[in-house]
Parts: structure tokens; C-alpha cells; sequence
């Protein structure tokens, strides 16, 4: 049976690493042209000529995330999966930090689980929508998150490295508009 509860970061004195792996044979390419008028966007998908595995081992108390909730999800005694949501008073939303699911348990609903937890928060909080970010690369996820309800909101060509976009690992930002504010 699965569990999802909140934990505290005064429960883990060593804090908590989260090892992320993920796998992607597409990708949105960006396009960014500057005409006379403005620009004009467009992501177009493609298909890598060979997959794209991205690796990241990360602690979740980080200090940036100040304020966070952390919601961890037990399938029989077993962690898979975890979520880091926080208020953002400044623009009323809810913004989801992390989502990480171990590649063993994907496909099997769990991520749902944790949005309708986010979703949920949300409306108790009383927010105007959910956002968060990933990567052009990380194909699986975007799809995730359109099933979800989420839709593109915005992008950052350079917020990882001045090559995001020749690396195909260009940040956009999705939202999840609540329904009722």
C-alpha cells in the first residue's frame, strides 16, 4: 500500500540525498528568431540520436528551499518517491522544487499521487496556480506534467549554462492554473 506523508528536515540530523536518474529519446528544440516586429518562439519535438540519460544526486533541505514542505512516499516500507513543494507569497503560487520518483516505480501512478498532494495543498493554501520547472530534455516529465494539467508558461535559454539551447537542456517553466480562483 502506498503512504504519502510529510517529513521534517529536524528529522534528518545528516540530512537527505536524493539520487534522480532520468532517460529521454526526445527533446523539445527551442527556436528563438528576432524580427523587426519582436520574436517569435517555437519548440518543436524531436528525437535524439541516442537516448539522454541525466544523473543528479542532490539533498533535498537545501537552504534555498527554506520554507518548504517535503512530502515522501512509501510503497510496504520502501521509499519511492519524494516531493518539495513552497508557498510563494510574493506571486501567490505554489511552487514545486522537486518531484522525484525512483525509476523502478514510474509509470505506476505514484506521481500522480503526489500532484493530487500538491494540487490539494494548493487549494488549502488558497494559491492562483502551481508551477515549477524541467527540461526541454527531460521529454517524460513535460508529458507527465501536460497529463497532469500543466501547460508551458515560459522559458530561460541560458539559466543552466550559456549553451542551454545547443544542448538541448533549455529550462521552461509549466503552471497548473487553479480552477477555482
Amino acid at each position: 500500500m502506498l503512504t504519502v506523508r510529510q517529513i521534517y528536515q529536524k528529522d534528518y540530523p545528516n540530512g537527505k540525498k536524493v539520487f534522480y536518474k532520468y532517460t529521454s529519446e526526445k527533446y523539445y528544440n527551442i527556436h528563438i528568431d528576432r524580427n523587426d516586429n519582436g520574436w517569435n518562439f517555437s519548440l518543436t519535438e524531436e528525437r535524439f540520436a541516442c537516448p539522454f540519460v541525466k544523473e543528479i544526486q542532490e539533498e533535498i533541505f537545501e537552504p534555498y528551499k527554506e520554507g518548504s514542505e517535503y512530502y515522501l512516499a512509501k510503497l510496504h516500507d520502501e521509499e519511492v518517491a519524494i516531493m518539495v513543494v513552497q508557498q510563494m507569497e510574493w506571486n501567490n503560487t505554489l511552487l514545486i522544487h522537486d518531484l522525484y520518483v525512483d525509476d523502478r516505480y514510474k509509470k505506476n501512478g505514484i506521481g500522480r499521487i503526489l500532484m493530487e498532494v500538491a494540487k490539494k495543498r494548493a487549494t488549502e493554501l488558497c494559491v492562483r496556480s502551481i508551477i515549477l520547472e524541467t527540461q526541454t530534455s527531460n521529454y517524460p516529465a513535460i508529458q507527465f506534467y501536460l497529463k497532469n494539467g500543466f501547460e508551458l508558461i515560459g522559458f530561460n535559454s541560458i539559466s543552466y549554462s550559456n549553451e542551454d539551447v545547443k544542448k538541448n537542456e533549455v529550462r521552461i517553466e509549466m503552471g497548473y492554473r487553479l480552477k477555482d480562483l
